[in-house]
């Protein structure tokens, strides 16, 4: 079984953590024992987290765009899924990563508003949808770009990431619970957390396919996204880890390892070489998505200039504690 192994390191408060802070170029929340990035601000309501005793604000808001920010703190876990989990992928091959230091990951996918208040710009499909449904048809460059000009160390999550988080501390095939995936539609299981093909896109009679094409819809919701944060979130405060749009990572598509790693994470925002063309990952499966592309451990790929139907979830490093 899983078990996430929680950071224990504690830290002395009050003028040790304030010089800290300012040695750091970090700012503190007046009034609050709060460690705060530059450039966000303590989300209303928050303080420090409560896992690891770091003094890390629990939940920060970017000041340019307005992105709400979750602290997840360092933990091991058990990446990929068992051979047998149904509907799985051959690439899931299981293995131990470390995640060696807290990061902060946005608490739903960025929106067509965050979007469009750091780029001037909504490339999305579905903006019919409303402002606060996720930003999509945007690329992986065009993601490094969006990160580039909101700044303050805005950037895009690892795989490895992505995955602990989405798991939230599970091992099932969801964070939901552990469920026998089938087809396209497992209203029980699904409906709950995440808009998918099941209740946002199209289902073929007697099939397993969803098509893009809302004129095809039979007796589903309104084919196409859907604002975020209406489901309910995973056990660590995360909405729409899974459904809505898929969410690129950082991380070229690539084998995964056999043996335990450690994970080196960024500390910003970085592009490709010009030459570069390689996939690049995609997870947590879209509105369009079958069950299986639901699952914690399910991949996808894409080319770094590709964006159809494609959206993103920013993440943020910060240093360790001392």
């Amino acid at each position: 079984m899983l078990k996430i192994t929680r950071s224990l390191t504690g830290i002395a408060m009050g003028v040790t953590m304030a010089l800290a802070m300012v040695a750091s170029g970090l700012k503190a929340e007046e009034g609050q024992q709060s460690r705060i990035p530059a450039g966000f601000r303590l989300a209303p309501g928050a303080g420090p987290e409560l896992y690891t005793n770091t003094g890390w604000a629990a939940a920060i808001i970017h000041e340019k765009s307005g992105i709400k920010l979750l602290y997840i703190s360092a933990g091991t876990f058990t990446m990929g899924s068992p051979t047998t989990e149904t509907d799985r992928d051959d690439d899931e091959i299981q293995h131990q990563v470390t995640i060696p230091q807290g990061f902060y990951l946005g608490e739903t996918e960025v929106t067509q508003e965050q979007w469009e208040k750091v780029t001037g710009k909504n490339p999305s499909h579905f903006k019919n949808a409303g402002r606060t449904a996720p930003v999509e048809d945007v690329s992986w460059d065009d993601c490094q770009a969006f990160c580039q000009a909101a700044g303050s160390g805005l950037r895009l999550p690892l795989e490895a990431e992505w995955e602990y988080a989405c798991r939230a501390g599970t091992t099932t095939a969801l964070y939901s619970g552990d469920i026998k995936i089938i087809g396209v539609r497992n209203a029980p299981a699904l409906d709950p957390i995440a808009w998918y093909g099941g209740n946002s896109g199209v289902t073929y009679e007697g099939g397993r396919d969803s098509s893009w094409w809302p004129e095809k819809q039979q007796d589903h919701q309104r084919a196409g996204t859907h604002p975020v944060g209406q489901k309910k979130p995973n056990p660590w405060g995360l909405y729409d880890m899974i459904g809505n749009v898929w969410e690129w990572c950082q991380d070229k598509f690539e084998t995964y390892p056999v043996g335990p790693v450690t994970l080196a994470q960024p500390a910003g925002p970085a592009g490709r070489e010009k030459d570069d063309g390689a996939a690049r990952v995609l997870r947590g499966g879209g509105w369009g998505s079958g069950a299986r592309g639901c699952r914690s451990a399910n991949r996808g790929g894409g080319g770094p200039g590709d964006g159809y139907g494609i959206g993103v979830r920013v993440a943020c490093s910060v240093p360790p504690v001392q």
